[in-house]
């Protein structure tokens, strides 16, 4: 279905960006505006800023911004009509469709097809739960785990039938683009092209994204000689195990409002925890805690904290979580459940829930849990030799997991514990820490990255001539100048971006009359809409984005910073989103508002870039006239006319490119 263009606006107006946004990441007020780190980067400092008065947001790091809907499609990985359902759905819109061609049909997207198919393998798995025959088994396994209805319908948990074709048989029913379910794992093609399905008599375990879009599927048997055990979709475009967290969609606002995520391993642990009223849990896909788990969580989350069994603590988990926390900007801490238990268990305990809180708040920090590790390593050796050898490792470990390249305060407080524990100086381990760092990343640089320049240490700018001393009275002239026009050439750039900006805020300017020149050279007036067109601004992608506010304006349309942003991102131009979004925030810090402040502003930047043009004209017009002095083929009533036209073009721009001179001695 194709959803009518007109209803964008009403979607973008519903919609409070500050809150958006809030619901993903951790925002701070800052002024008028608020800021957070930046989730489109690894951010250190919280570099992306959100204008609730704009309802747009900008990252003065990465360049990202725009609105609601190019936030939604970036962070969410959407496409903007996928943005526009999930927003209106969002604020309870119904959007008016219209039928899909057939050719709109067969260009469906490889992420959409797996999207629409995954909705609706989540509905038939449910139905099938609640069918009297073919639930059965999965409702006795559900009963005996005592998971709560409630818990079933907000994790979405099914049951595949105990047959080859179940879910084939409804598709080839309803007549549903089979493509989808192929992309997505759900069903495969048998030698004689039929289909049949992946999953079978096993109960279904919905993986969500953090918007609650389902992306994959965990199947946990329900025969006891079936394997494997568990049996996950494979890896497609909307799914990445080593990035999926399962249960963020439910535990996301609980984790951003206590600021701690917590990690078990296991579907029915995450469930469990949150039956229990522990909502801040996920759990990783059978994979240890990575890096790219790290870098979704530190948009909601100052902490980590990882659960695991009794049997399974070991140096494995710990070590990737110390990697994790000296390479992912964010604490992780450690707790081990008592022998016997997991966390579903635990919770069934009576003050199970007491217990819980009890290991989340007193979990041991990755690294003090590898150094108490160490401890016992180096106490259960009681010779020199043995002690130094276990310590080598450890530090050679500590390097390969990125301690080499970790923050000051981080790689300090490692210094500071290692020192304490080998008897020796902080200022010696730093030392031998850095020796290692030096040498494994002497061994990962690729082979010739060593070499200074492109010739064997010669720079790569090194030119014929272009030894101390030869600079001639061309070089150091040329040189000056470049930097005098590129000096004007960046002036006159923040000039097109002011005029864009105040046309925006006041439309009026589009069809004013700018002043010109002095009253020693004379003063004129230009019609802006006359004086300057899209094709004459000096940047490519100010010419595209004047023209679409030129044509605006020229033909009399409503034109906002919202308006015109959904515009763009509706037709895939968000490098012109990040425009607009970087010139509001420019002027809102240059303090400008509206009405007289914008006025002067516009005016001031119109006569700089009409000024520059006039000067490129005049240079023009000088060479062509040197030119044609040198090839003698001007008459003397050519030369004087070109000779008046830069005379005049002179008086009424006296500043033009001044080429610098260097005294001969």
């Amino acid at each position: 279905m194709v959803i009518r263009e007109d209803q964008k606006l009403e979607v973008q107006a519903a919609t409070d960006i500050v809150r958006l946004i809030g619901e993903q990441v951790q925002l701070r007020p800052k002024g008028r505006e608020f800021a957070c780190l930046c989730p489109f980067h690894e951010d250190k400092n919280p570099s992306m800023f959100v204008s609730p008065q704009k309802q747009i947001y900008k990252c003065f790091s990465c360049g990202a911004g725009g609105d609601v809907f190019t936030f939604v499609m970036n962070y969410h990985k959407m496409s903007f009509p996928e943005a526009l359902e999930h927003l209106a759905e969002r604020a309870g819109i119904e959007l008016t469709r219209e039928k899909m061609t057939k050719q709109q049909m067969e260009a469906k997207g490889e992420r959409q097809l797996i999207g629409e198919a995954n909705e609706i393998a989540v509905k038939f798995f449910r139905a099938m739960y609640g069918h009297e025959r073919h639930g059965a088994v999965g409702r006795e396994y559900v009963g005996k785990r005592e998971i709560s209805d409630e818990m079933m319908e907000v994790f979405g948990v099914g049951v595949s039938v105990d047959a080859w074709d179940g879910l084939a048989q409804v598709i080839a029913k309803r007549g549903w683009d089979v493509r989808g379910f192929e992309l997505a794992g759900l069903v495969g093609r048998r030698q004689d092209g039929s289909l049949y399905d992946r999953m079978r008599h096993r109960l279904i375990f919905p993986i969500f994204d953090a918007i609650g879009r389902p992306i994959a599927f965990g199947g946990r048997k329900l025969r006891e000689e079936d394997e494997p055990k568990y049996l996950n979709s494979p890896e497609t475009k909307l799914f990445n195990k080593s990035r999926t967290l399962y249960g963020l969609h439910a535990a996301k606002k609980p984790i951003i409002d206590s600021r701690t995520a917590v990690i078990v391993e296991g579907y029915t642990d995450v469930i469990a925890c949150h039956q229990a009223g522990a909502k801040n849990v996920v759990a990783t896909l059978g994979t240890a805690l990575t890096r790219e788990h790290a870098g979704e969580l530190r948009r909601y989350a100052e902490k980590v904290v990882l659960i695991f069994d009794a049997d399974e603590a070991g140096q494995k988990a710990a070590d990737r979580a110390a990697e994790v926390f000296l390479t992912g900007e964010i604490d992780v801490a450690i707790a081990v459940l008592p022998n016997g238990h997991d966390p579903d268990s635990l919770m069934k305990e009576e003050g199970g829930r007491e217990k819980w809180d009890g290991f989340v708040t007193g979990a041991e920090d990755a690294l003090s849990f590898l150094f108490s590790r160490l401890k016992e390593q180096m106490a259960g050796n009681d010779t020199v030799t043995g002690r130094e050898r276990i310590a080598e490792g450890f530090i050679d470990r500590m390097v390969q997991m990125g301690l080499g390249k970790t923050g000051a305060i981080r790689r300090a407080l490692v210094i500071r514990q290692m020192a304490g524990l080998l008897g020796m100086s902080e200022e010696a381990v730093g030392q031998l820490i850095s020796a290692k760092a030096a040498r494994v990343e002497q061994y990962r640089r690729p082979r010739g990255e060593e070499m200074g320049g492109l010739n064997g240490g010669e720079s790569a700018y090194a030119g014929e001539g272009s030894g101390v001393g030869e600079y001639t009275e061309k070089r150091v002239g040329n040189q000056v100048a470049g930097r005098e026009m590129g000096h004007k050439l960046k002036s006159v750039r923040e000039a097109e971006r002011q005029v864009m900006g105040c046309l925006i805020r006041e439309h009026g300017l589009f069809h004013e009359s700018v002043q010109m020149g002095d009253e020693q050279a004379g003063i004129y007036e230009v019609v802006f809409d006359e004086a300057i067109l899209p094709a004459e601004m000096e940047e490519q992608q100010h010419r595209m984005l004047y023209q679409e506010i030129y044509d605006r304006l020229s033909e009399g349309q409503e034109l906002s910073v919202t308006s015109l942003i959904a515009d763009l991102a509706s037709g895939g131009r968000e490098d012109l989103v990040r425009l607009v979004t970087e010139i509001e925030m420019e002027l809102d810090r240059y303090g400008i508002g509206d009405g007289d402040e914008v006025r002067e502003m516009f005016h001031e930047a119109v006569k700089k870039i009409v000024s520059r043009r006039r000067e490129k004209e005049y240079e023009e017009q000088r060479r062509h006239l040197q030119a044609e002095g040198r090839a003698g083929s001007q008459t003397e009533e050519d030369k004087l006319r070109l000779m008046n036209a830069l005379v005049e073009n002179r008086r009424m721009n006296p500043s033009p490119v001044r080429i610098a001179r260097v005294r001969r001695d």
